[in-house]
């Protein structure tokens, strides 16, 4: 039986923590054993073949582009900028997913300079709410950003010690 990348990447991390550190006296070395288990952790969520983030922020990004998209049509904005909505293609490989994610945010920099430039013609409550789900949308990502992300081991790095999270 094969074992995923994720089980994987936990035993080699429960092996550097149960069988190496406790055999390690230096402080530096020690550090370097966390750095080495800090970076094990982020391949796991981070790896190529791991999307989970990829997905969400897609998703993400096509549903305010939806929303976006109504709002523009019910005002009758002339000359608004393409929204990427369409649906995702199947299979997809994760560069393509990456491409898509980044095609997304693309679209939001060109909305937000369309409406920059278009400010005066437009009503301000649409400048407003398209302004608020683009800003929404971005902070989606950085927030997805971190929920994917491993918490960083700076401190044990330096310290060589293993600090308990705070639940």
């Amino acid at each position: 039986m094969n074992n995923s990348f994720v089980r994987l990447i936990d035993g080699m991390c429960a092996t550097l923590r149960g069988e190496v550190l406790t055999r390690l006296e230096d402080e530096f070395a020690r550090g370097q054993v966390f750095g080495v288990i800090n970076l094990l952790n982020t391949f796991k969520v981070r790896a190529d073949w791991s999307t989970n983030f990829l997905w969400a922020q897609v998703d993400a990004q096509r549903h305010t582009f939806a929303r976006i998209g109504a709002l523009l049509q019910e005002s009758g904005a002339a000359a608004a900028p393409t929204l990427p909505i369409d649906e995702v293609p199947q299979p997809i490989t994760p560069t393509e997913l990456a491409s898509l994610r980044d095609g997304g945010n693309r679209a939001i920099v060109e909305l937000l300079a369309w409406l920059a430039a278009e400010r005066e013609s437009l009503e301000p409550t649409l400048v407003a709410d398209v302004e608020q789900l683009a800003r929404a949308c971005m902070r989606t990502e950085l927030d997805l950003e971190l929920k994917y992300s491993p918490r960083p081991m700076f401190a044990e790095m330096s310290s060589g010690v293993e600090v308990q999270a705070k639940p």
